[in-house]
């Protein structure tokens, strides 16, 4: 891991550039960067560090743990990122974080139309066969 100047070499580094993440120590350091063009990196440094680390595992998984996978694919739902758009879903899960009475919050929270549709995004990919089994017992 690099501590000094990428400019200079000679002082630690106390600053990096916010565009391509040069490591520098002064203002001069930084001058001297700016006058050739930089770019920002394909991936940010926290991004290859989570390249790096090791697979992910639960401790201690139960029955009711989701596999790891299947939160991942939760990151790649167009339709989840679409619900967590809504401030208001974003306030209803605040809550719930916050709440003493998580259980009951919850089953206050699935009265709320935009709260069942972001329910059901992760139901869709989390667990695609009881999604099935609801859907079919919504409709009859």
């Amino acid at each position: 891991m690099t501590t000094s100047c990428q400019i200079c070499n000679l002082q630690p580094f106390k600053y990096k550039c916010p565009t391509c993440y040069t490591k520098y120590c002064s203002l001069l350091c930084f001058k001297a960067h700016k006058e050739s063009p930089c770019e920002k990196p394909s991936s940010t440094p926290s991004e290859n560090l989570a390249g790096e680390c090791l697979p992910l595992t639960y401790k201690f998984p139960t029955t009711d743990t989701v596999p790891i996978e299947k939160l991942q694919a939760l990151v790649q739902s167009d339709e989840l990122k679409e619900c967590l758009s809504n401030p208001h879903v974003r306030d209803i899960l605040k809550s719930l974080v916050q709440s003493q009475t998580p259980e009951a919050s919850i089953t206050e929270a699935m009265k709320e139309p935009i709260f069942l549709e972001l329910a059901h995004a992760c139901l869709k990919i989390v667990e695609p066969e009881k999604f099935q089994q609801e859907l079919v017992c919504l409709s009859t």
